[in-house]
């Protein structure tokens, strides 16, 4: 497999392909995945959308998704007809100055801006030949924090159309074990409730959410785009062992320690 390079910051993603003025339409989401994985109150969730240009002639697809604002991207790629474009790490001052002369250019570029006081907007581009396919593929990590006796995880789901193969998974792994979990947000009631399993088992516990495509523009915050809104995975650890506190401090110093050593490498 050829590989190949993007431009990526702390804050933004720059996409350097050559990209044409066209209509945004005729593409179709044939997958769209997101796995979030909790080790010691520490998240790592992975967004991987999948898309096909069905049509005859190049369409620009676009990639849009949201991200918690505590929350720092740590990897983007792109897989494009047999080639990985992967992202390197950008200050927000490079990144910023790197998207606007793209855009001049007229080059597909994507950058992360802020949307209200808890999330963070991701969004770019790419023109894609017809009958061709594309893999977005967006990594970030979030330290979770305790509020009101509880730890959060929250998952924004919009593909923007409904899609076959939907699923988000969410497994929570904590040495001192967990007391309860429960899954809460707009994407949890109504119909889509039924697409909601979860289990839990001493140290860990199982969310899985697949809802059906029907399910997907008939719920409350549906509609012909699809699923619009959250699903928040709720659970809280066992208290007074001592570990709990340990393995914050220990996540606490990994989040620094990560975020420092990419802005030593832009």
């Amino acid at each position: 497999m050829r590989t190949g390079v993007v431009q990526l910051s702390l804050f933004g993603v720059l996409v350097t392909l050559a990209a044409a003025q066209l209509k945004k339409d005729d593409w179709d989401i044939y997958s769209f995945h997101i796995n979030s994985t909790v080790t010691g109150r520490y998240a790592t969730t992975v967004m991987t959308s999948r898309v096909v240009n069905r049509m005859t002639e190049s369409k620009e697809v676009e990639f849009h998704v949201q991200i918690p604002k505590n929350a720092f991207i740590s990897k983007f790629r792109m897989l494009i007809d047999g080639q990985m474009y992967d992202g390197i790490v950008k200050t927000k001052e490079q990144a910023q100055q790197q998207y606007t002369q793209a855009v001049s250019r007229g080059q597909s570029a994507g950058i992360v801006s802020s949307v209200g006081r808890t999330m963070e907007e991701f969004k770019t581009s790419v023109t894609l030949a017809a009958h061709k396919k594309v893999t977005f593929e967006l990594t970030y990590e979030e330290l979770l924090k305790r509020t009101h006796g509880k730890y959060e995880l929250q998952i924004h789901a919009r593909p923007m159309q409904p899609v076959k193969d939907f699923k988000v998974d969410v497994h929570i792994h904590e040495k001192a074990g967990i007391s309860f979990i429960d899954v809460k947000g707009g994407l949890s009631t109504d119909v889509l409730a039924n697409a909601i399993t979860k289990t839990r088992a001493d140290e860990q516990a199982w969310v899985y959410f697949y809802p059906t495509v029907d399910q997907q523009t008939t719920c409350e915050r549906c509609g012909e785009r699809g699923l619009n809104g959250d699903l928040i995975v709720v659970y809280d650890v066992n208290r007074g062992n001592g570990l709990g506190d340990i393995k914050v401090k220990h996540s606490r110093k990994q989040l620094l320690l990560q975020i420092d050593m990419k802005m030593c490498l832009a």
